[in-house]
C-alpha cells in the first residue's frame, strides 16, 4: 500500500521532524503552562516571604539599634620592633593575629596557643591581649566583613574566631589541629616572681606581613615601686584589682610607641628565658607596656573552662562571671531575632559552626495545614497525615476556634503556647496553659508563681490580633483563661459548659496547637493511657495522650 504524501500548496513533500511545532505531543501546553504556573508561584512566595523577613529586621533594628552605615577604614602599618628573634629561643611558639575588613588590613597582634584539652573537635586557641577585641568592636559597621587570620610561624595563615574574652585577654580559635608549641600555662604558673628594677625582660612577638619574630627589651618602670607577683584566692569579682606591672622598653624602636603593638600577646621572657607573663596593653604616650603575670593567665584560663574544665555542658551553657563573647560579622539579625524571641544566646563558636537551637516554639511537628490565602507556599510538613481523615465541618472548627497565644516582657518574647477559643461569662475568652504567666529562675525552671507583669498577645490567621488579659488560673491544673477586648470575626468558640464523653483508652485522639509566627495548624493523632504516676500536676482527673507534640501544643 502507498503512503499518500505530505504536500504544500506548490506540491513539493514536507517532511514531518520529531519534536516540531507540527507533531507536539497531545497536553503539552498545558502541562508546559502549568510548570509555569508554579514556577511563578514559587518565585512570588520567595518575594513575599523576604519581604516579611525584612520587615521584621527593621523593627527589631528599630528597636535594638541600627548598626552605623558602612565606613572605609584606613589601612594599619605595621612598624618594625625590636629585635629579630629565632624560634628556637621561645619554649613555646608565637603566632601574628591579624584583624582584617575585606582585604584591608585594620590590627596587627601577636598571640600564644593553648594546649588542646577536651574539646572533640579539631581546633587550637590562642591567648592574646583583649586590645584585639577592642579594635574589633570600634570597627564594625552594619553588613561588615570582618574576620580575623592567624600567621603561624610555618607562614601558613588559618582563619579565626573570637571565642571569649575579658577585660585583659582574648581567646581566638582556628579549626585547625595543633601548629607549633603550646604554652604550658600551669607549669610556669609558678608562685612568687620577684621582680628588680635592674632586670630587663624580652617582649616577644610575630609581624603579620613578614612572619619575623621579634623582641623588645623591656624592664621595670623606674617611677614604679617593686612589683611582686604573689599567688592569691582567685575572685572573679575583683578583676580591676588584678595585679599587673608596668614596663618600659630600654630602646627606642622605628615608629615610636606604636610599633609596640606588635607585642600584645605575645610572651615576656625573664632570666633563663622563662616565659613570666604576657604583654596585654601598650600606652603609647608614655611608651609603657602592661604586663599580666602567668599566674594570673592561668587563673584566667581556668575560669573560662579552657585548662582543666570541671564539666562540660552544651545544652545549659552559661558564660562565666564577667567574662563575653561578641557575635561574628554577618549574625547581627540573626542575634536581634533570638533576642526578640526570648531564646537563649548561643554559646561562643556555635554561629559560626551552623549550630541549631532545639526545643524552638516555632518547631512543626505531625499534619501541618496552611490557612486559606497564606502566601508563603505550602509548608510541606506531614510527618503522618491526619487532616485529610478528619470531616470538613470539624476541620473548619478547629480553624475558627485555636488560636496562637503569647506571653512578652516589653519587646521580648516570654513564652509562647495554643489556646482554645470558649464561650466565658457571655463573652469570649481563651483557654490555655499556665505556663503562659508561670515565673521561672535563673535555671529556667518554672515556679509555682504568677508573673503579673507579662503582656499577652493573642493571634488567629490571618490578621487578627488581640491583647489579652489573665483572668483565671490553677497551678495545681495548669491552665489559664485570658480575655480579650478585640472582637474576633468568623470564630466558632467552643462551649465548654456542656457534658462530653469520657474517653476510653482505647480511643484514638488528635493534639492540635497552632505555630506562633504564621499560624499554621498542626495535628499529631495517638491514644489516651492513665495519668503516670510520676506526674507532678496534682489533679487526678488527668489523661496522657501518646501524641507526639512540641512544646508549642501546650
Amino acid at each position: 500500500m502507498v503512503k499518500p504524501r505530505t504536500l504544500t500548496n506548490s506540491g513539493r513533500r514536507i517532511r514531518k521532524k520529531p519534536g516540531s511545532k507540527r507533531q507536539k505531543p497531545e497536553g503539552y501546553n498545558s502541562e508546559f503552562n502549568r510548570a509555569v504556573r508554579r514556577i511563578l508561584k514559587f518565585h512570588a512566595c520567595q518575594k513575599v516571604a523576604a519581604d516579611a523577613v525584612k520587615k521584621e529586621c527593621d523593627d527589631e533594628e528599630e528597636h535594638y539599634g541600627r548598626p552605623q552605615d558602612p565606613v572605609v577604614h584606613t589601612s594599619f602599618e605595621e612598624s618594625q620592633f625590636g629585635d629579630l628573634r629565632s624560634s628556637q629561643d621561645l619554649p613555646c611558639s608565637v603566632v601574628s593575629i591579624a584583624l582584617f575588613d575585606g582585604d584591608t588590613l585594620l590590627f596587627a597582634c601577636s598571640g600564644i596557643p593553648l594546649p588542646g584539652g577536651r574539646s572533640k573537635l579539631e581546633l587550637t586557641r590562642y591567648v592574646t591581649s583583649a586590645r584585639l577585641v577592642s579594635e574589633y568592636e570600634g570597627k564594625r559597621y552594619r553588613d561588615d566583613k570582618l574576620r580575623f587570620q592567624v600567621r603561624l610561624p610555618n607562614g601558613r595563615e588559618k582563619g579565626g574566631f573570637l571565642e571569649l574574652f575579658n577585660h585583659n585577654i582574648a581567646i581566638v580559635t582556628v579549626l585547625d589541629r595543633q601548629a607549633g608549641h603550646p604554652l604550658d600555662v600551669e607549669r610556669l604558673a609558678g608562685p612568687q616572681v620577684r621582680l628588680v628594677e635592674d632586670d630587663e625582660m624580652l617582649a616577644a612577638g610575630r609581624a603579620f606581613k613578614s612572619g619575623c619574630l621579634r623582641a623588645a627589651e623591656v624592664k621595670v618602670a623606674p617611677y614604679g615601686e617593686k612589683v611582686w607577683f604573689r599567688p592569691f584566692t582567685f575572685d572573679p569579682r575583683r578583676y580591676s584589682e588584678l595585679l599587673s606591672s608596668l614596663w618600659k622598653p630600654v630602646k627606642s624602636y622605628e615608629g615610636g610607641p606604636v610599633a609596640l603593638l606588635g607585642v600584645l600577646g605575645g610572651p615576656v621572657l625573664g632570666k633563663d628565658n622563662k616565659i613570666i607573663g604576657m604583654s596585654i596593653n601598650v600606652d603609647i604616650h608614655g611608651a609603657y607596656v602592661s604586663i599580666l603575670p602567668m599566674e594570673q593567665l592561668c587563673m584566667y584560663l581556668k575560669h573560662f573552662q579552657i585548662l582543666n574544665p570541671a564539666e562540660i555542658n552544651f545544652r545549659r551553657y552559661s558564660l562565666p562571671e564577667l567574662a563575653y563573647t561578641m557575635y561574628p560579622s554577618g549574625f547581627m539579625s540573626k542575634i536581634y531575632r533570638l533576642r526578640h524571641l526570648g531564646y537563649p544566646m548561643p554559646p561562643p563558636l556555635m554561629l559560626e559552626l551552623n549550630g541549631k537551637l532545639l526545643n524552638q516554639f516555632e518547631t512543626l511537628f505531625g499534619d501541618v495545614r496552611a490557612w486559606e490565602g497564606y502566601p508563603f507556599g505550602s509548608p510541606n510538613h506531614c510527618d503522618e497525615p491526619v487532616w485529610r481523615h478528619l470531616r470538613k465541618d470539624v476541620v473548619k472548627n478547629i480553624s475558627r476556634r485555636v488560636v496562637s497565644v503569647a506571653s512578652f516582657h516589653g519587646y521580648e518574647r516570654y513564652f509562647a503556647c495554643t489556646g482554645l477559643l470558649i464561650k466565658w461569662h457571655r463573652h469570649t475568652a481563651v483557654l490555655t496553659s499556665a505556663s503562659l504567666v508561670r515565673s521561672c529562675n535563673d535555671e529556667d525552671i518554672y515556679e509555682d508563681k504568677i508573673d503579673k507583669n507579662l503582656k499577652i498577645e493573642v493571634f488567629l490567621p490571618p490578621k487578627q490580633h488581640a491583647s489579652g488579659k489573665l483572668e483565671f488560673y490553677s497551678l495545681q491544673y495548669n491552665i489559664a483563661i485570658v480575655s480579650f477586648e478585640k472582637k474576633f470575626i468568623s470564630i466558632c468558640p467552643e462551649n465548654i459548659s456542656r457534658k462530653y464523653s469520657t474517653l476510653k483508652p482505647s480511643e484514638k485522639v488528635v493534639a492540635v496547637g497552632r505555630e506562633p509566627l504564621d499560624g499554621l495548624l498542626m495535628a499529631s493523632t495517638g491514644g489516651v493511657k492513665p495519668r503516670d504516676k510520676d506526674c507532678k500536676l496534682d489533679c487526678k482527673d488527668l489523661k496522657v495522650s501518646t501524641c507526639k507534640i512540641k512544646k508549642v501544643s501546650l
